[in-house]
């Protein structure tokens, strides 16, 4: 039914609270979206969080939604600056993570204590965290980032695709992220 009407129309029937419109704008974005994002962040289920956090907020503000351009630059910027938000708030989270999975036994400076006492909490919070994450996606983190496996290796060593590979290790570093919140 809302498939005829251009983007303009159908914000103006969002905004008169027709969830129908808001979902013909959803199916006709969401995919182009999705890749947009998965170009920057090589991750499915991120990039899906990204579209889905940008079309939430236009749901949650649909009556005082205000589109100067046009729909389509306006999604798209929201997007891109949702995405790079993301990228932020999780670089230094990343590496520390990172940091403390590659090197497994730290070399601090003595001198430094406070340091030390960090990185050694933070290395017990990973060992943790590690430990809670469901049977599959702790054996092929493991192999991942403690054992250097490959992608491809890991996927031929437990005999699943690589698209489940690469679900399970964006799973546990999404996990990691989250359970780890208070390092940043």
């Amino acid at each position: 039914m809302y498939k005829k009407y251009v983007d303009e129309e159908l914000i103006d029937l969002l905004k008169q609270g027709k969830d129908k419109a808001f979902d013909e704008l959803y199916f006709r974005y969401r995919d182009l979206l999705v890749r947009f994002v998965y170009i920057r962040m090589k991750s499915i289920p991120i990039a899906e969080e990204i579209v889905q956090e940008v079309f939430t907020t236009i749901w949650e503000r649909r009556k005082d939604l205000v589109i100067q351009k046009k729909f389509s630059a306006y999604i798209y910027t929201s997007v891109r600056y949702v995405t790079l938000d993301y990228i932020k708030a999780h670089t230094v989270t990343d590496q520390y993570i990172k940091e403390v999975i590659d090197s497994n036994t730290l070399t601090v400076n003595s001198n430094n204590t406070m340091e030390s006492i960090f990185h050694d909490e933070l290395q017990q919070a990973v060992d943790k965290a590690t430990s809670l994450l469901p049977t599959k996606a702790k054996e092929v983190f493991v192999m991942s980032r403690f054992k250097q496996y490959s992608n491809k290796e890991i996927a031929e060593e437990l005999n699943i695709s690589l698209e489940t590979v690469k679900y399970h290790i964006s799973y546990s570093l999404k996990f990691m992220r989250s359970y780890l919140g208070e390092f940043n």
